[in-house]
């Protein structure tokens, strides 16, 4: 493992031309780092330390119009044993080729980030947003409906996109389509069944870039639930006022349930999430935040909702480092479960 990184890295200037060909492209080595320490309140826990993430990402252009990109991610404080032990974990999260015939016509073929919601797009990238944890109610996990536990959209795909900017009267857009293996056990190089998963997300920003909506959409039937068809849809809208920022979004996922037997059976499960956030810039490096989220997996039942307020602090030591606080208060309805409270301290560091 320890030579690892140096191995990996090596790779990547092997593959990069002869240094006589240097005007004619270009080599970016560049990515993230997060460390978090937490505790709460949860009989059996202790405080902890996390060396959450560290991200290292290469970006390769020969013209205008290619480009390779990839990112790989050593999780948790990554080791590996003899035997197959260990700890953390590491992945290729990224990996896709594009041709870019314009700005209005993007082409990518391989592994990227579902174009979904606010934060789907920057992944785990925690320096680019205030928090340290993403909005549970869209973008945690929940019970679907063959037993297991998930994101209820596809975190990655792999197939082609198209993409690109275009211009509305004075309105920017951005559009994302794609068709992917959808989810299953090797999503990556296998479709386990006879289904695309498939979506797209259309986003508009105002011309004085105070005000912008996006919509995202995404089904498949997914190999890891049964193939049961799961169809997620989101609206977003951020708001901007001097120092004053706020966002909010609406998750609608229908999952299709299982017969006595655990095949698809026609019938869907809805639900709803939603979270409101806002945030105040102090000189600009101190701002505080607050958020109120809410999740019910099943409109039919009347105990099942989870609701998680979040108070925080974020503080910009430098354009690339950031120090973060926040405390979680997480509710059920379900008289049968506990309430929690979370707090945890994050440095994130953009390199």
């Amino acid at each position: 493992m320890k030579r690892l990184v140096p191995s990996l890295l090596g790779c990547f200037l092997m593959l990069s031309p002869a240094r006589g060909l240097a005007q004619d492209t270009s080599l970016d080595l560049y990515g993230f780092f997060t460390f978090e320490w937490e505790t709460d309140d949860i009989p059996g826990t202790s405080s902890t330390f996390d060396l959450h993430r560290f991200n290292v990402i290469t970006e390769f252009r020969w013209s205008d119009r290619y480009r390779v990109f990839g990112e790989i991610e050593w999780e948790h404080g990554i080791s590996l044993e003899a035997g197959g032990l260990g700890s953390g974990s590491v992945a290729l999260e990224r990996a896709w080729f594009e041709y870019s015939n314009s700005d209005a016509l993007r082409v990518k073929a391989g592994r990227f980030i579902t174009p979904f919601g606010l934060y789907n797009l920057r992944h785990d990238a925690a320096a680019t947003y205030l928090f340290v944890f993403l909005p549970s109610s869209v973008y945690g996990k929940h019970d679907n409906t063959v037993g297991g536990t998930q994101r209820l959209y596809a975190k990655f795909a792999t197939g082609v996109q198209a993409l690109g900017t275009v211009f509305v009267e004075r309105w920017l857009g951005r559009y994302y389509a794609y068709v992917s293996n959808g989810r299953g056990p090797k999503p990556g190089e296998q479709d386990n069944n006879e289904n695309k998963g498939v979506g797209g997300r259309i986003n508009l920003t105002s011309p004085e870039e105070t005000f912008s909506v996006g919509l995202s959409y995404y089904t498949d039937r997914n190999g890891n639930a049964g193939d049961t068809r799961q169809r997620s849809f989101g609206v977003d809208a951020t708001f901007d006022y001097r120092l004053l920022h706020l966002e909010g979004e609406f998750f609608y996922p229908r999952l299709e349930m299982v017969d006595i037997v655990g095949a698809p059976n026609g019938k869907f499960r809805d639900g709803i999430g939603y979270y409101l956030q806002g945030s105040y810039s102090f000189v600009g490096s101190i701002r505080p935040f607050a958020r109120y989220g809410s999740f019910n997996p099943d409109l039919d039942v009347g105990n099942d909702r989870k609701t998680n307020v979040v108070l925080g602090l974020n503080i910009s030591l430098d354009p690339r480092v950031y120090l973060k606080n926040e405390v979680h208060f997480r509710w059920f309805q379900n008289p049968a479960l506990s309430n929690q409270k979370l707090y945890v301290a994050s440095l994130a560091v953009a390199f």
